[in-house]
């Protein structure tokens, strides 16, 4: 089986430094990455498109069978807080079409897989695509606009019905679609209309990431800059505006008043983006530059040090599909505090659902995360309990699960309207 993989979020880990603009790793990318592989390992052959940033190479063979591709125009280095680079998107789904074309003669594929984040760009590129090399595509929401995204920005708020209005048409002339929750489908099924069947679960994957020795992870978070001897609040992710890291920084200026029991808490900030500045101005400006560390981009084999070294993780997303940092974060023991947005009500709160606020609520955020803390031995025996379940929703069994959604687009050969290829 050969796949078309088209998404601008891809993590190349074959590099230790990320500039920011380039739109900074997060878990989409990780997943993306992760899923690859997987496929790769099973003998599904598959050459992906995506972006890149200077200093990677234009193509590379990251493993036999996944071949990665660096695909984008030419574009000046405008920033934008919200995305990166202005038009870094736009500049990828303007090189693919030619990048398409030679492959009818060279590589054809079976199937064109698309990757959406809620933005306009990649659900173009299904359609398009599909036309080009005449094969079918499926098409993956990472965060749907029918059902979870919230627009970041006044311009987004005013693009938001012809972005949802590409969502809907994408959806509608693909084979198949896949979501990372039972929720997302069963919305975008009775919103589109569109057949239920025709709608697959496939939900991120923690892969390999497990908890390391305790020691060590702490040992790993002092070298980042942590002292030692006081509870350390994690914000792991991309900083960016829909990741609530405003949130984050006011949750901790009301940390010593709300949690009297556990002082000094240290927070550490792992990832980097286009608001990165903008984090650290609010953060010294509320007085809080030596309570706060900042990491920087870091590799994501670190991931299991720095999860498993946090007393708790906080995640006070505007918007959150699935949660694949408090999925990680779990795996290796440590409890999740959050809002109870799009998917976290069903991974936190299948776990610890007393840890989850209205979204918004900076008082009750702080007031959660300051008792996984100050009660830490109950909150890690309940995630400890949970963590074979956990794995067993999204461990190894989500590349059968790709592979089955692959064999269902391959074989569906009549219909009409949904899942019908262009």
């Amino acid at each position: 089986m050969r796949v078309l993989r088209l998404t601008p979020f891809f993590h190349h880990d074959c590099v230790t430094a990320w500039p920011a603009e380039f739109d900074a790793v997060g878990g989409m990318q990780v997943q993306i990455l992760r899923l690859s592989r997987e496929l790769a390992d099973r003998g599904v052959e598959q050459l992906v498109m995506t972006v890149g940033f200077p200093g990677l190479p234009r193509e590379r063979v990251d493993r036999p069978g996944l071949t990665v591709r660096v695909t984008r125009a030419p574009l000046p280095r405008l920033r934008s807080e919200l995305t990166g680079l202005v038009g870094l998107n736009q500049a990828w789904l303007a090189a693919v079409p030619a990048a398409c074309r030679p492959l009818r003669r060279t590589w054809q594929p079976d199937l064109v897989h698309v990757h959406a984040d809620g933005q306009l760009w990649a659900l173009l590129a299904g359609p398009l695509v599909s036309r080009i090399l005449g094969a079918p595509y499926v098409i993956t929401l990472h965060c749907s606009r029918l059902a979870v995204y919230e627009p970041m920005s006044r311009f987004d708020r005013l693009q938001h019905r012809l972005v949802t209005a590409a969502e809907r048409y994408a959806l509608r002339h693909a084979r198949r679609v896949s979501v990372l929750t039972a929720r997302t489908a069963d919305t975008v099924a009775r919103l589109l209309p569109l057949d239920r069947a025709l709608v697959d679960v496939l939900p991120d994957s923690v892969g390999d990431v497990r908890p390391v020795p305790r020691r060590r992870a702490e040992e790993y978070v002092r070298s980042l800059g942590v002292p030692a001897g006081v509870p350390v609040v994690g914000w792991v992710g991309r900083i960016a505006h829909e990741k609530g890291w405003r949130d984050f920084v006011a949750m901790a200026g009301r940390w010593d008043a709300t949690v009297s029991a556990a002082p000094g808490a240290v927070f550490l900030v792992v990832g980097d983006g286009p608001q990165r500045e903008r984090m650290r101005e609010a953060v010294g400006a509320a007085r809080l530059a030596n309570r706060f560390v900042f990491t920087g981009f870091l590799p994501h084999d670190a991931v299991p040090s720095v999860m498993t070294a946090l007393d708790v993780l906080v995640m006070p997303s505007a918007h959150e599909e699935l949660g694949g940092s408090a999925l990680e974060a779990m795996v290796c023991g440590t409890p999740v505090a959050g809002y109870a947005v799009g998917g976290l009500p069903d991974t936190v709160g299948s776990v610890t659902p007393g840890l989850l606020v209205p979204r918004g609520d900076v008082a009750a955020l702080a007031r959660v995360a300051g008792e996984a803390v100050t009660e830490a031995e109950r909150h890690r025996k309940t995630v400890a309990s949970a963590v074979p379940d956990l794995l067993s929703r999204y461990g190894a069994d989500t590349v059968e699960r790709a592979l089955a959604h692959y064999r269902r687009a391959l074989g569906r050969t009549s219909g009409g309207g949904a899942g019908c290829t262009p």
